[in-house]
């Protein structure tokens, strides 16, 4: 009677204890959001009430998988730098197993790996049950036991519980961390949004950008790189990059951080301002990299062409990742993160963690990605600005075009109307002139010895040429100043060139000038004016012809071609190796009145322009100093037609 009295006694002992540990863990649980208060707290209460030697709580790291210390009593410091495998050991299984396990002699058991941190030489006996969620579970609590003993199935019990109301703490402490982050997120990505927004300039938007990703405050990466789609080549250029050159240079940068006060609006606008940061060895190497677009090829191409973020744990095994992309950044583990704006991707962020080694969390990919809407933003609003700032220039570009076209429109029609005033007198003076020289010329040489007369003769020949010089003037600013209605009919170019060429036959010879033709056969016949025609290849001829004062060739070739890809064009090339034209006055050959020539009006090629562009063609001029000039004509096989529309 005596024994079953004790019995009942010591087991009425052993429940209040067990509701005493339970109470005073739920009060524990409820009193405070700061976990590792809490668990220290949990592990004291523990070790006390179920007179253990030591108590340990072992927590599943997201970022390495691996479980940590995070509370011990009873064990050595040294304990705390322990991390176990899921698997590893006897903790290590039953985290996989997610069940528990009580042995009298732990270190007899198959299971059992011995840390010598832990000094688990002194302890006999072990009880280790899992902090358990849904699935997986999220870590383990041990109790040791210096003298072998049993585990009741009480203890077990207890401790099992503890075990749940853990639970319960880790995850209210996981959704005040993650509140706690989102605040922190937001307060960020504000700061970020102000600092982007105060220039408009698209590199120091982007170095705002790049240097948060890499502060501890906000991404928190060890390096950040920006790659953007090249068009023209279809590929990811590397065009900035932020982050250390060196592990030396890391620890300095974290340790200037480390003393940096006021807000990070401030540090990072100023920090951007830095020539250090865009003179640095890793923006250098950041900006040599190239990688094509292509299906398949890489994983900077396929988180473009997928949209999607990759987070690269083993680059090595991984079957977008070469070993040359390896060894050019030098890790083996990083993210990508595509820029996308109105569904458009515009490039890629990839981020790593060289010095530290830290691992890339979902968490910290997510952050990333929510980030990248601001780099897009950047970029999108920078194209939108430089497209205004494109925009208004041709505009500009098109008001002076259209106010010189006025002014040379208003001069057109006051030298038109100049040019009819003094042609009338100017007939009737040169048909008086050219008689008197005439009749001077034969005077002179039926009177040989009168110097007078000769005299007489050359001053007649000069007003002669002078007003020979004035009608040639008045003619080109009449054909300038007319509408260009033009007389057509088909023809064919070849043989109006051949017909223009045989003018300068003799001119060839005694310049010494190759003359070297090349003339498509079968061109269609083309409706043109042919004598406005001959004059624009007379006077293209002439140019050529003064420019090979030395000699030299001359190379005329016609063909057909697909101009602008719209409309098949004859096209006429007249080459010279005339050596080229100054710049400062190739950018005014097309101008009316200007001439580089003692003789000339200037309106050469300003008349060949206006002769080709009635005709529905266009001209062009390529100039190369030190080779020679070539001008391209561009004639429609119908009048009239569009070839800039479809």
């Amino acid at each position: 009677m005596k024994q079953r009295f004790d019995t009942e006694s010591h087991f009425m002992t052993e429940s209040s204890i067990s509701l005493e540990i339970l109470q005073e863990v739920t009060r524990i649980a409820n009193s405070t959001l700061d976990l590792d208060e809490t668990l220290q707290n949990i592990i004291q209460v523990i070790k006390n009430k179920m007179h253990m030697d030591a108590c340990a709580i072992y927590l599943i790291d997201e970022s390495d998988g691996l479980l940590h210390l995070k509370a011990s009593m009873g064990l050595p410091d040294d304990a705390k730098r322990i991390n176990l495998k899921i698997g590893q050991g006897v903790t290590g299984w039953v985290a996989q197993q997610g069940t528990s396990l009580a042995l009298s002699e732990a270190m007899q058991d198959p299971r059992f790996v011995y840390f010598p941190e832990i000094e688990e030489e002194k302890f006999h006996s072990l009880l280790s049950v899992p902090i358990l969620a849904d699935c997986p579970p999220l870590g383990v609590i041990n109790v040791h036991s210096v003298e072998k003993r049993m585990f009741q199935l009480e203890e077990i019990t207890v401790l099992e519980t503890i075990a749940g109301q853990v639970t319960g703490c880790l995850r209210n402490a996981i959704q005040f961390h993650q509140n706690q982050m989102m605040l922190k997120e937001t307060r960020i990505l504000y700061d970020i949004s102000l600092a982007v927004q105060s220039t408009l300039k698209l590199e120091h938007g982007l170095w705002v950008i790049l240097s948060a990703i890499t502060m501890g405050e906000a991404g928190g990466f060890n390096r950040a790189m920006l790659f953007t789609i090249n068009d023209k080549t279809q590929c990811l250029q590397g065009i900035m990059g932020m982050g250390p050159d060196s592990q030396e240079d890391a620890v300095r940068i974290w340790t200037e951080l480390d003393k940096k006060r006021g807000s990070l609006l401030d540090w990072v606008i100023k920090e951007t301002q830095s020539d250090l940061i865009r003179n640095s060895k890793f923006n250098s190497f950041v900006c040599g990299l190239s990688y094509p677009l292509n299906p398949n090829d890489n994983v900077l191409s396929e988180t473009v062409l997928q949209k999607k973020p990759f987070n690269i744990t083993h680059a090595k095994e991984h079957p977008l990742v070469s070993q040359e992309f390896i060894d050019a950044l030098g890790v083996d583990t990083f993210a990508t993160v595509p820029l996308i704006a109105h569904e458009e991707v515009l490039g890629v962020i990839l981020v790593d963690n060289r010095y530290d080694q830290k691992r890339i969390t979902e968490e910290n990919l997510r952050f990333l990605t929510r980030f990248t809407v601001y780099a897009s933003w950047v970029i999108e609003n920078s194209r939108l600005f430089s497209k205004l700032l494109d925009t208004n220039r041709e505009l500009l570009s098109m008001k002076e075009q259209l106010v010189q076209a006025e002014r040379l429109s208003a001069l057109g029609e006051m030298a038109a109307e100049v040019a009819h005033e003094i042609k009338n007198p100017l007939v009737s003076i040169g048909g008086f002139a050219r008689r008197l020289k005439d009749k001077m010329n034969t005077l002179s040489k039926k009177r040989e010895d009168s110097d007078e007369l000769k005299s007489a003769a050359n001053y007649s020949e000069i007003i002669s040429n002078e007003v020979e010089r004035l009608e040639r003037l008045l003619k080109n600013t009449l054909i300038y100043s007319k509408s260009g209605a033009l007389e057509t009919e088909e023809c064919q170019i070849n043989k109006l060139i051949e017909e223009s060429l045989y003018m300068f036959k003799s001119g060839f010879f005694e310049k010494n000038i190759n003359l070297v033709t090349q003339f498509e056969e079968d061109l269609p016949l083309l409706n043109l004016d042919q004598q406005k025609i001959k004059q624009v290849l007379i006077n293209l001829v002439y140019n050529s012809l003064e420019s090979l004062s030395m000699g030299g060739m001359l190379k005329i070739q016609t063909y057909l071609e697909d101009y602008a890809q719209k409309q098949k064009m004859v096209t006429v090339r007249v080459e010279d190796t005339g050596g080229g034209v100054p710049q400062d006055i190739f950018e005014n050959i097309f101008n009316p009145f200007f001439t580089t020539k003692h003789s000339g009006t200037g309106l050469g090629l300003s008349i060949c322009r206006k002769i080709i562009e009635n005709h529905g063609g266009s001209i062009r001029v390529e100039n190369q100093i030190g080779k020679g000039v070539t001008v391209y004509l561009h004639l429609p096989l119908q009048m009239g037609l569009d070839y800039y529309k479809n």
